[in-house]
């Protein structure tokens, strides 16, 4: 069978028609394979942004938190450091409070051993080989050798002696004067310290300063007419201590009237 394409206007209607058929389905093919290009690239394009959108702020969050935890970490730092110093601070002022009070306390222990309190324990008489005899008040005592003296006499009747050292031992030398004293003038409040025994009652403060010079003076309370003080003076606080035993051996062989000391 032979098909022949005519012109004549009886067949020209059918081709038209046809033609116009073919058209508009090409077209609409075209149109749909373009309509489902482009929702598949809107599909896309919409997944790519969601994810993008999705991601930035999980992203931005997990730096946040990052930041957070070193945040906290680096306070938390700071705040141990902070605790720590003020615990070393508290620390340091505990160990100068205890240091303070150990010196405070070595200072009270040193008035008490190396500033020696008068007692029977505390008496070096080794070196103590000379005698000073008096017969107005029947006053004697023992003295270091290498010592000297001289006393003072008012209306025939003692009133002082002193005695010191020649010896380059010490420079300036030792000082000790005993002196006669009134009975009436005695004030016991002026001494803080009290030793008392059978016959006699010694009253005593601690070694005062001045200018680098120390003395000491010991009060001898009598039941006779008088009393007595013997006082030490020397220049230097180590020089004092080494002879403040010395002192006291003189005063514990001191001896008045028919009494003994």
């Amino acid at each position: 069978m032979n098909l022949k394409l005519k012109t004549d206007k009886n067949e020209y209607p059918v081709f038209s028609f046809s033609l116009s058929v073919f058209l508009h389905i090409t077209i609409f093919i075209i149109t749909a394979v373009l309509v489902n290009s482009s929702i598949d690239e809107l599909k896309t394009g919409a997944y790519v942004q969601i994810n993008t959108i999705e991601s930035e702020p999980f992203e931005e969050m997990t730096m946040h938190r990052e930041k957070s935890k070193s945040d906290a970490k680096e306070i938390m730092e700071k705040q141990d450091e902070t605790n720590d110093k003020e615990i070393n601070t508290e620390k340091e002022k505990t160990i100068e409070k205890e240091k303070s009070s150990e010196k405070v306390n070595e200072a009270v222990i040193g008035n008490e051993i190396s500033f020696y309190n008068f007692s029977d324990s505390i008496a070096d008489t080794a070196n103590l080989v000379q005698i000073y005899k008096e017969s107005t008040l029947n006053v004697s005592m023992k003295y270091p050798a290498g010592w000297t003296y001289i006393d003072q006499n008012v209306k025939n009747k003692l009133d002082g002696v002193t005695f010191w050292t020649n010896s380059t031992i010490y420079n300036p030398p030792p000082y000790v004067h005993i002196e006669v004293q009134d009975k009436d003038l005695f004030n016991p409040k002026r001494f803080q310290h009290i030793y008392k025994t059978r016959n006699y009652t010694v009253y005593y403060n601690d070694p005062e300063e001045l200018a680098g010079q120390f003395n000491q003076i010991i009060y001898i309370r009598t039941n006779t007419n008088e009393d007595y003080s013997l006082k030490l003076i020397m220049k230097g606080e180590e020089a004092f201590k080494s002879f403040q035993p010395v002192f006291f051996g003189m005063v514990k062989s001191f001896k008045y009237g028919t009494g003994y000391f």
